[in-house]
């Protein structure tokens, strides 16, 4: 728990570089929404909850304190130089959530179950922050399968 409470302190610095307190809160509550179904799903799907959690927290830090623009990937950088910096993570963590963080905006592909509890977190949260807009053509599939797996009877 100590790891993870490092982690959020350090993104939660990062995002004070944001100047708009809506922008910050809005952040916030993405990827600590994220962070937490992390933690669900990977507990149900025999995932590291811990790096799970640790990776929502992560995955869309440098989309809010940036740019969306090929997002994943720089985002995977940030969190690499994050974990590094701990001195608390080994290099087989580091790279776990270094490839979830750089697949997580590639929904339609299969990658390693780390990456794929990250991706549907990040389309779980997207829908229950507005569950009356239907997801997107591209988080559509996940969602479905999501539904079917979590026992949720919602259109």
């Amino acid at each position: 728990m100590d790891r993870i409470h490092a982690v959020e302190n350090m993104a939660f610095t990062i995002l004070d570089e944001i100047g708009d307190e809506v922008e910050k809160m809005e952040a916030i509550a993405h990827l600590s929404g994220v962070a937490k179904f992390s933690f669900l799903l990977a507990s149900r799907r025999s995932v590291n909850p811990e790096l799970a959690y640790i990776s929502g927290i992560l995955h869309d830090l440098y989309a809010f304190t940036h740019e969306r623009k090929e997002h994943a990937l720089h985002g995977s950088v940030l969190a690499l130089g994050v974990l590094k910096s701990l001195n608390t993570f080994n290099d087989d963590e580091i790279d776990a959530v270094v490839m979830a963080i750089k697949h997580h905006s590639d929904k339609k592909r299969v990658h390693d179950p780390l990456s794929e509890v990250l991706k549907d977190a990040d389309v779980l949260d997207h829908f229950l922050s507005d569950p009356f807009q239907s997801p997107s053509v591209k988080d559509y599939q996940r969602y479905r399968s999501l539904k079917k797996e979590l026992g949720i009877n919602l259109p």
